[in-house]
Parts: structure tokens; C-alpha cells; sequence
């Protein structure tokens, strides 16, 4: 095994880990967070003579105790009004480590996401690159855009609604196809 095949393998994963994690955070700054966090033991396993055989499996159980401890630490309760029960987190666990449908389900809803965002007009993307990938708030985008922040909401709200049917319209493609 070389030094970037677990690194390759767990980029090549992101979007089902990312599904993974947010599924057990409901955060998605917190699941970027444990992401990053967890890629850090890979690359200190990829440093290692250890083979490991069942990398998804095991990559798997890396970010589920790297949740478990940000969840812990970082007082999620406060921020959401309630906390993951433990239960709930091995609840959502076994079901992701056991069906291997759901990591092809998730790689399809994200291609055909990304394909609906490519079909948008570059106004739309740019509105979307600014606040889901810089973060910026309504206000920082409106004053950027010229507009109010009512109007920016808004018209987020739009496009988030037409990449969602878009997708749907995708996936339902997808499967008449097989």
C-alpha cells in the first residue's frame, strides 16, 4: 500500500462521509470540522507499516469517534436544543455501515447535484458559491449583490428549490435508465 492510497480513498469517499457526518451532526460546519479532523488519523495511518483491509469500514469508525468526541466537546445541545443521543449516533452508524446501497445513493444525489449546479446561470452560482462555500451571511452577499438581504434569502430559496427538483428529475432519470 502506498502512502497516498488510504488519502486517495478517503477524498474519493468525502461526499458519502460528509452525508455520513451531517447525518449524525445536523451541523455542517461541525461535519466539515470532523472531516478534517478524521483525515488527520488518515494520514497518520498512510505514515504507518499497518495494512488496513476494510478501508470505508474503517475509515468509517474513525469519523464516528471523531463525532462522537466533537458532539461531546463542543456542546451541540446548546447550539441545536438537544443533543445526539448515543443511541441515536449507533443507531445512524449501523445503518451506514451496513448498506452499501446508501454509499452509491449518496455518489448519485451528488452527481446529479453537481450537474444541476453546472446548469444554473453564473448568477445563481455565484450567489451559491458565496454563501455555502465562503460562508458569507445575507447581509455580506446583498451588499456585494447590490440588493437587500430579504431579496438575497430569497432568491437562495429559489435555487435551492430548483436544484432539488432538478436533482429529483436527475435520479428519477437514473433509475428509469437501469
Amino acid at each position: 500500500m502506498t502512502d497516498t492510497q488510504p488519502i486517495q480513498q478517503y477524498l474519493q469517499l468525502r461526499s458519502e462521509f460528509m452525508g455520513y457526518l451531517y447525518a449524525i451532526t445536523r451541523d455542517a460546519e461541525l461535519s466539515e470540522e470532523v472531516y478534517q479532523n478524521a483525515a488527520v488519523v488518515v494520514i497518520e495511518k498512510a505514515d504507518s507499516d499497518e495494512n488496513i483491509h476494510d478501508f470505508r469500514s474503517w475509515a468509517k469508525e474513525v469519523i464516528r469517534r471523531q463525532a462522537l468526541h466533537a458532539i461531546r466537546t463542543r456542546e451541540t445541545a446548546q447550539r441545536h436544543g438537544r443533543a445526539t443521543a448515543p443511541e441515536l449516533l449507533e443507531a445512524i452508524s449501523a445503518t451506514f455501515c451496513e448498506d452499501d446501497s446508501t454509499a452509491s445513493l449518496v455518489h448519485q444525489e451528488a452527481t446529479a447535484m453537481q450537474k444541476c449546479v453546472g446548469e444554473l446561470p453564473q448568477e445563481k452560482k455565484t450567489l451559491i458559491a458565496m454563501r455555502y462555500e465562503h460562508d458569507a451571511t445575507f447581509d455580506e452577499i446583498s451588499r456585494k449583490m447590490n440588493s437587500t438581504p430579504a431579496a438575497i434569502q430569497r432568491a437562495l430559496s429559489r435555487i435551492r428549490k430548483m436544484l432539488h427538483e432538478c436533482t429529483k428529475r436527475r435520479l428519477a432519470l437514473s433509475e428509469g435508465q437501469q
